[in-house]
């Protein structure tokens, strides 16, 4: 099993004169706000009959997914009962695993190459990496030396394993073309497409959706959750985010911003307490669609 990296905490997403005014202002936020936060965190502990899966991916490098599946897991891990797992299925990335906080010592080529039987949880969780309770992580191949998984790796070993788990979530870079990633994209029950929210990352999400329309093909949209990852303070001050996300939702896309967060931007491994107030009101939007278009 993997242990966590010891790293430094980064900086907290809000200012401490940010949160002394939310200490302030909490006696008199209204009951509404506060009745609509515990409406989502009650839909996200709906029972599902089987797990899901949901793939968060991006149209280029640099747009942060890694950053966003551990949030995910946090949200999801923070408010359901059952088991989460997340994949990084690009190989030779470490991205997640730094983002979790967590040195992974297996993976799921070499679950494939040992025949693991999975039997029971028991049998697989000496060759996942622990995140925190009910949260685990395993990467694809480890190390260099490992051959690319194939499609049958994700039939044969990455479908059965997930019966473990209520959801699991799919780390996958967009510029990996292997057998595998193409099986777990389309293998996926809802997709969680990652770009800077700057007026190049939102067209790059709308030459996608152009494309799929083109081909045919209304329903992927239509299972998407797009977020908008602000990666800098004021990163394209001219870009017109609401606009934008109003093209993107006549897709059938929903659409949601994540705002630039200090703590994300210093720290490699994410601290949930540490994070933005507005941080993680957006990533439990992120994760409650994202469930919802699960089905």
């Amino acid at each position: 099993m993997g242990a966590p990296t010891r790293t430094r905490p980064g900086r907290r997403g809000d200012s401490l004169l940010r949160r002394a005014g939310q200490g302030l202002a909490l006696p008199f936020l209204p009951s509404d706000g506060a009745r609509r936060a515990l409406e989502l965190g009650e839909e996200l502990q709906r029972p599902i009959t089987t797990g899901r899966r949901i793939v968060v991916t991006r149209p280029r490098a640099g747009a942060g997914e890694a950053t966003v599946t551990a949030l995910l897991a946090a949200v999801f891990a923070h408010y359901r009962q059952d088991r989460v797992l997340t994949l990084d299925i690009t190989p030779g990335s470490t991205s997640l695993a730094r983002r979790l906080g967590v040195e992974p010592s297996s993976s799921l080529g070499e679950v494939a190459r040992r025949r693991v039987a999975a039997s029971s949880f028991e049998d697989l969780e000496e060759h996942l990496a622990r995140v925190r309770d009910r949260l685990w992580m395993l990467p694809a191949v480890h190390g260099g030396a490992e051959e690319a998984l194939e499609a049958r790796d994700f039939r044969e070993t990455l479908l059965p394993l997930t019966r473990y788990f209520g959801i699991t979530l799919i780390d996958r870079g967009a510029d990996v073309y292997d057998g595998f990633n193409h099986a777990a994209q389309a293998g996926a029950h809802a997709h969680v497409l990652v770009a800077p929210a700057t007026a190049d990352g939102a067209a790059d999400i709308a030459r996608g959706f152009d494309w799929m329309a083109a081909q045919g093909d209304t329903a992927t949209p239509k299972r998407a959750v797009v977020a908008l990852v602000e990666q800098g303070p004021d990163e394209d001050p001219a870009f017109d985010l609401d606009g934008a996300a109003a093209v993107l939702r006549r897709s059938g896309a929903a659409v949601v911003p994540l705002r630039y967060d200090r703590h994300l931007a210093g720290a490699e491994a994410l601290e949930p307490r540490r994070i933005a107030r507005a941080t993680h009101t957006a990533a439990t939007r992120v994760a409650l669609h994202a469930l919802r278009r699960a089905g």
